[in-house]
C-alpha cells in the first residue's frame, strides 16, 4: 500500500480555500484529488508555474509539510496539543482510497 507522501508527490496544487467554519480547509490538487484539513494550514505560494508541484513531504510530530518548487510550501498542523479534531485531515485519492490522519 502506498503512503500518503507517495500518493501526492508530483501533483500540483490547484487551489486552497476555506470552507464554512467547522468544515475544514480544502487543498485541491491537479488530478482532482484533494485534502480537507480540520486543523490549520500555513501556506507560502508564489505565482510561478514551477512552484506548484509537490516535490517532497516532511513529517514531524507537529506538522506535515508539502514542499513545492522554490521556497513554497503547505504546512498542515497535526499537533494534538493544539487541536482536538477527531480527524486532522482526510485525503481522497483517484482510486477512491481515503487516507485519514487522526
Amino acid at each position: 500500500m502506498r503512503t500518503f507522501a507517495e500518493r501526492i508527490i508530483g501533483k500540483s496544487i490547484r487551489s486552497v480555500g476555506r470552507s464554512e467554519a467547522g468544515y475544514g480547509i480544502d487543498v485541491l490538487l491537479s488530478d482532482g484529488t484533494g485534502l480537507t484539513v480540520y486543523t490549520e494550514v500555513s501556506l507560502r505560494m508564489s505565482d510561478a508555474a514551477s512552484g506548484s508541484y509537490i516535490e517532497r513531504v516532511i513529517s514531524t510530530d507537529q506538522e506535515i509539510t508539502l514542499h513545492l518548487g522554490g521556497n513554497d510550501f503547505v504546512a498542515i498542523s497535526i499537533d494534538r496539543l493544539k487541536h482536538d479534531a477527531v480527524e486532522l485531515f482526510v485525503y481522497v485519492d483517484t482510486d477512491g482510497t481515503f487516507v485519514v490522519e487522526n
